[in-house]
């Protein structure tokens, strides 16, 4: 029953994504920048405030603001730990190649301990207390200059892998269905 339940519920979420991103009225490279800058600021350490950015880089650069609201929910309470750590740690290497001396230096123990605090279980039970929000906001000022190069770089990445895989999806999926291809300029 509950596999049931799960495979119609991944039916809905593929139906969704097919109707709203390969059906889109819009051109396929307006498609696919909405879905990089929406996995961009998804990266961001900006929690709380992605909507907001990627809507105004959506009408700064003329993306489609659908996908991008889409692509930026990548990013939310339940994928804090698998996003900012590896951010993290990217920014702190990268710190020390670079040969900065940061005054918060955490250890590698004190951050995995840190960030086991985090996990789904306790951020599920504690979603709505006000101590769960006061340490991802403590550590986010504590440690948010080697969290903010690190996303920026990954997030970088990955919104560059997002652009060209979303783009050539597109591209494929409207020639293998030409009816439902929609008609653009490239420039646009």
């Amino acid at each position: 029953m509950v596999q049931k339940y799960s495979r119609a519920r991944l039916n809905q979420w593929f139906r969704f994504l097919k109707l709203h991103i390969l059906h889109a009225n819009d051109s396929p490279h307006r498609i696919a920048l909405g879905a990089a800058l929406g996995l961009f600021i998804a990266w961001s350490p900006a929690f709380g405030f992605h909507m907001l950015l990627v809507l105004a880089l959506c009408v700064i650069l003329r993306a489609n603001k659908l996908v991008a609201i889409i692509f930026v929910w990548v990013s939310n309470p339940f994928t804090i730990i698998p996003i900012y750590y590896p951010s993290y740690l990217l920014g702190r290497e990268v710190l020390k190649l670079f040969h900065c001396n940061t005054n918060t230096q955490l250890s590698t123990s004190q951050i995995h301990q840190l960030f086991e605090q985090f996990n789904l279980t306790f951020s599920f039970t504690n979603l709505f207390s006000i101590s769960f929000w006061q340490n991802i906001f403590s550590f986010f000022w504590h440690k948010g200059f080697e969290l903010w190069i690190g996303a920026t770089l990954i997030g970088l990445f990955i919104a560059l892998t997002g652009y060209f895989v979303t783009f050539h999806i597109i591209i494929w999926y409207r020639k293998k269905n030409p009816r439902r291809r929609f008609q653009f300029d490239h420039d646009n």
